[in-house]
């Protein structure tokens, strides 16, 4: 007897049926071969995080490398330096019992108060003052300083700012000579401190004020403290210098806030009885660029 041939639609179910079995198979396949990799991808993190945790970056103190004590052994003068990593919040000192005079670096304490006591008094900056703000600062400009030392009431407004602010080893010069007030590196830390601290005295406007015009001092005063910096880095500082005894005996002095390049941290160098004023400026340089070096990030083993 001849066979029937079967119906189409009848060939199509029986066909349509193992091919959907096929199909439902593969999914599960690939639904399981995802799994798999996710499962892998999970072990690998949690073992790169167990590595990680017992390899946590190491942390350095800057200021006690065998390259910046041999540094610091071959320059003459008196050296202190403190040094902040803001990334881990711990602070370094070298010679902390060390006080030098300020010379201009007094300048960025004398904004610091000024725009303290005009955010509690809720008084903004008016054209004239912000003009004289940056010319002391910019350009380092002594009368601009006088100015701006006499209007937030002199050594006893600069006193009250600093005691707000923590620095019990900073006397205002009483007499009127603000580049006379004695410090010490350690203070100027606890200054700067104020322009980089989100629950600080500062709010966030007069921190990006302040650090804006330290960030665009004139050309020639663009050493210490940026020394070995390289360029794309974020560098806000304020220098001082002036003659002590005679014009062989200078005092150098830098500070700032260095951000960039896997860093972030305060600096503060002050060197006095430096035989010559570039003298000065060359040790703080080589210093900076010794800690530059040494906050580079990197593991334990």
């Amino acid at each position: 007897m001849l066979s029937r041939p079967m119906p189409e639609r009848l060939l199509a179910k029986t066909i349509a049926i193992p091919l959907l079995a096929i199909a439902l198979l593969l999914a599960s396949l690939g639904v399981a071969r995802a799994r798999l990799r996710d499962h892998r991808t999970t072990i690998v993190n949690a073992v790169a995080e167990a590595r990680s945790s017992k390899h946590p970056t190491r942390t350095v103190d800057p200021l006690n490398t065998t390259a910046l004590r041999r540094y610091i052994d071959s320059r003459s003068g008196d050296i202190t330096a403190a040094v902040e990593n803001l990334r881990t919040g711990r602070t370094y000192l070298w010679n902390p019992q060390e006080r030098a005079e300020t010379g201009s670096i007094i300048k960025a304490d004398i904004l610091e108060t000024l725009l303290h006591q005009d955010m509690v008094s809720h008084t903004p900056l008016n054209e004239d003052t912000a003009e004289v703000v940056q010319g002391m600062i910019e350009e380092s400009d002594n009368d601009d300083a006088t100015q701006l030392w006499n209007q937030v009431g002199g050594a006893s407004g600069i006193s009250a700012y600093d005691k707000l602010v923590g620095m019990s080893q900073t006397d205002p010069n009483t007499d009127g000579y603000w580049g006379e007030t004695t410090t010490s590196a350690a203070d100027q830390i606890k200054l700067m401190r104020q322009l980089v601290d989100k629950h600080g005295l500062l709010d966030s406007a007069s921190q990006r004020y302040q650090l804006g015009l330290m960030e665009n001092v004139v050309s020639g005063q663009n050493w210490g403290v940026s020394g070995g910096i390289p360029a794309g880095v974020s560098i806000a500082l304020k220098n001082g210098w002036l003659p002590l005894s005679s014009d062989t005996d200078w005092e150098i002095n830098s500070t700032g806030r260095i951000k960039g390049d896997r860093r972030w941290y305060l600096i503060a160098v002050l060197t006095a009885h430096d035989p010559s004023e570039q003298y000065g400026i060359d040790t703080i340089g080589g210093i900076s660029s010794l800690v530059w070096r040494a906050l580079r990030p990197r593991l334990s083993r």
